[in-house]
């Protein structure tokens, strides 16, 4: 198996916005009620108590694909797994499970805002590292989306230490704990094939 990269320390700064729109207002702090504002504000302390964040991710040469053609092009591929850990998905189900639909809701909506700001913060990683070997980085796809099947998943298990960030995966093809992900980002010898908005300062020392 490939050199693996495990990352542990991750920093979550909430979008009060997109937490409040997840769960059905629509305009964010705009439009919710203060007791909806009171609860979120509560509840975060206690969200922060049940992330247990880790990640890890690889670096393949093309050759060692499994040649499928989502890979076509790259000279080398990033794949990676990570989770926010069971913690919360496991105390959502408890408040459901109490009858208590908003604050399973909120506790659920911050659970997806931490898998999204995990997956950022590998990206950001990745990304820097490729493009200081002078590779050029695609965008980020997991399996199951632009042409890539969710089978394709046995195929990253395979090459990415899953179980050092706690993740595996069921008869179909499904990871546990469910709020974990997982992704490609192909990286390019060529830039004209990536199709990833590059930072400002990379613009400005390659144009």
């Amino acid at each position: 198996m490939s050199e693996q990269v495990l990352l542990t320390d991750f920093a979550f700064r909430w979008d009060e916005n997109y937490i409040l729109v997840r769960i059905g207002s629509r305009n964010g702090r705009a439009s919710a009620s203060p007791v909806l504002l009171r609860m979120l504000e509560e509840i975060e302390p206690e969200v922060r108590s049940l992330l247990a964040p880790r990640a890890v991710y690889t670096i393949i040469p093309h050759r060692e694909t499994n040649g499928h053609r989502i890979f076509d092009k790259a000279a080398e591929v990033a794949l990676g797994v990570g989770t926010i850990g069971p913690a919360l998905e496991d105390e959502v189900e408890r408040q459901f499970r109490d009858g208590d639909m908003l604050r399973g809701l909120l506790l659920d909506a911050f659970g997806t805002a931490a898998v999204v700001q995990v997956f950022k913060t590998v990206e950001r990683r990745i990304v820097a590292e490729a493009i200081g070997r002078g590779l050029w980085p695609g965008r980020r796809f997991s399996p199951g989306y632009r042409g890539w099947p969710l089978e394709e998943q046995r195929f990253l298990f395979s090459r990415v230490d899953a179980p050092a960030a706690g993740v595996r995966l069921n008869e179909s093809c499904m990871m546990i704990p469910r709020k974990s992900n997982s992704f490609r980002i192909n990286l390019f010898a060529d830039r004209a094939l990536t199709t990833r908005r590059l930072p400002a300062s990379v613009e400005a020392t390659t144009a």
